[in-house]
């Protein structure tokens, strides 16, 4: 009896201009209709977000409840942005142009050899897991914290990933993600299985300025089809509110995902295509922009001269 319900604002997504209805009396196993609850929608709202409304129940006599409902603002589409996760996290690609976060592709060569300025990170992979040296842990300039955690260095693998801290894993298998395959957590560029055969290598730059770092995948070769691949990751030195977590961009050189993991037997022994996308530590959340060459609604196919944008 004589029950209030009120709705929560959630951020400056969704605020309220009627919050609160009153219920008189209601039995055991009885539907009622109350008073509407008027909610406003920021404009700048992406389509597609899952959103919590939390609503409190509460009346004279000491009873209290909360309960959270989820609900969808519109529809996906392939100019929205993917996401979120269950932390936050989207991913902006190139046709996402209705947004201010949609990326440009304005690639930054650091391969001494097409005249850049990077580090050589001396990685030699054959494929098939065959290698003398294919990862490599470097001290950032910086403190990165993805998914609220704080790191202060990074393993980059010669297989077109980044674990975020210390890693001794190797992995040329590509999986989904979020999962337990490959370490966790993972900013998965180009995860394949890919060769420094042919010319190719990997690179490291640091902006004098500490704005940035960049790890490059310069003409990499595929084991499987042995085609071109050139990517790169770029770790910005900023704190995004409202968790302080900082901003990453991919951008694709050269992009052939043409590995279908097929070859050598059944089930696929090398994954399947490339895994492209981001998880936590625990692999419990993330977004996976395209994994066995099938891509979500609201994430454009990749190509040459493409980048997303992680924030």
């Amino acid at each position: 009896e004589d029950m209030m319900i009120q709705l929560s604002s959630y951020g400056n997504i969704i605020t309220t201009s009627s919050s609160i209805v009153y219920v008189d009396q209601i039995s055991s196993g009885q539907e009622i209709e109350t008073d509407p609850f008027i909610i406003n929608v920021n404009e700048n709202a992406i389509g597609g977000s899952i959103i919590p409304l939390s609503f409190t129940f509460s009346n004279s006599n000491g009873f209290q409840q909360e309960q959270t409902y989820e609900v969808q603002l519109g529809q996906v589409s392939v100019t929205d942005p993917l996401g979120p996760d269950g932390y936050g996290y989207y991913i902006y690609d190139m046709g996402d142009i209705g947004y201010d976060l949609a990326p440009f592709y304005d690639w930054v060569e650091i391969d001494p050899g097409h005249g850049g300025n990077g580090t050589d990170l001396n990685l030699s992979d054959n494929g098939n897991g065959n290698y003398s040296t294919s990862i490599k842990h470097i001290d950032l300039p910086f403190v990165f914290r993805f998914y609220g955690v704080d790191y202060d260095e990074i393993t980059v693998c010669s297989n077109g990933w980044i674990a975020l801290g210390y890693s001794t894993m190797e992995s040329f298998r590509n999986y989904p993600i979020p999962g337990p395959g490959g370490p966790s957590p993972m900013i998965a560029a180009f995860w394949d299985d890919l060769k420094t055969t042919s010319g190719g290598d990997v690179f490291g730059y640091e902006d004098p300025g500490g704005e940035y770092i960049i790890i490059e995948w310069s003409d990499m070769r595929t084991q499987n089809n042995n085609h071109l691949e050139s990517f790169q990751v770029i770790l910005y030195n900023i704190a995004v509110p409202p968790y302080g977590d900082g901003e990453i961009k991919m951008q694709y050189n050269e992009f052939n995902n043409t590995s279908s993991g097929n070859f050598g037997g059944y089930p696929p022994v090398h994954g399947g295509y490339a895994t492209i996308g981001i998880e936590d530590h625990l692999a419990a959340w993330g977004l996976q922009y395209t994994f066995n060459n099938e891509y979500p609604t609201a994430a454009a196919p990749l190509g040459d001269e493409t980048a997303l944008f992680i924030t």
